[in-house]
């Protein structure tokens, strides 16, 4: 399997694990130095266990107990896993996070759902069950988009949310680069400017089989 991915901002993490490729997109509650540490805790974390764990839960379960010696108060951090492996498919672990968007060969969106939603990650330590694994269809020639809520959250001078479904148009440029370039401009002049929170995107393309790993590039 062979991944081509494209960063717009920063909150993410890639590994190329012997689980296959796994993906954490988070989104830190707060900001300044301290939205900074915590950050740094959670993606720190994800990059040893994302070697180490066997499947998701596992993972986001290290990425819980990290965060409990950390965090304070009822700080938090929203976030969704995904890892894709030698099959055709996507599991992902929604910890209180927006949807994932997967763009189907024939350009029809997804925005697949867990069967139950969980508390972010710092919340959920304390509370019992965590989160359900669920699978979606992930095949050559699809794209998937992983973004925070300042994403979906920018609005325009009339209040209207960036609708990111409606502009999968923008993704179809064969350059990665260019194509979530497109898409960062156009969430840009809909918020007549930078978004005012964080927003964090990152495009996977799916471009078959082969012993290749994720490429990077930016």
């Amino acid at each position: 399997m062979f991944l081509r991915l494209m960063v717009a901002f920063r909150g993410y993490e890639v590994v190329a694990s012997p689980h296959g490729i796994r993906v954490i997109v988070g989104d830190v509650q707060g900001k300044g130095l301290a939205a900074v540490e915590t950050a740094a805790v959670v993606l720190g974390a994800f990059r040893e266990a994302a070697h180490d764990e066997p499947n998701l839960v596992g993972l986001g379960e290290r990425l819980e107990r990290s965060l409990a010696r950390e965090l304070e108060g009822e700080k938090f951090v929203t976030a969704i896993l995904a890892e894709i492996g030698a099959r055709h498919e996507v599991v992902f672990l929604d910890y209180g996070h927006p949807a994932p968007m997967v763009v189907r060969q024939d350009g029809a969106v997804d925005f697949p759902q867990p069967l139950a939603y969980a508390l972010p990650l710092g919340l959920g330590v304390h509370a019992g069950e965590g989160p359900k694994p669920y699978r979606v269809a992930f095949a050559p020639g699809e794209q998937l988009l992983l973004y925070t809520d300042g994403v979906t959250e920018a609005r325009d001078e009339d209040g209207r949310f960036y609708p990111v479904g409606e502009r999968v148009h923008l993704l179809k440029d064969p350059d990665a680069h260019r194509a979530l370039e497109a898409l960062r401009a156009d969430l840009a002049q809909h918020a007549g400017g930078p978004p005012h929170d964080d927003a964090a995107m990152l495009l996977l393309r799916y471009h078959g089989h082969g012993e290749g790993k994720s490429v990077p590039l930016a």
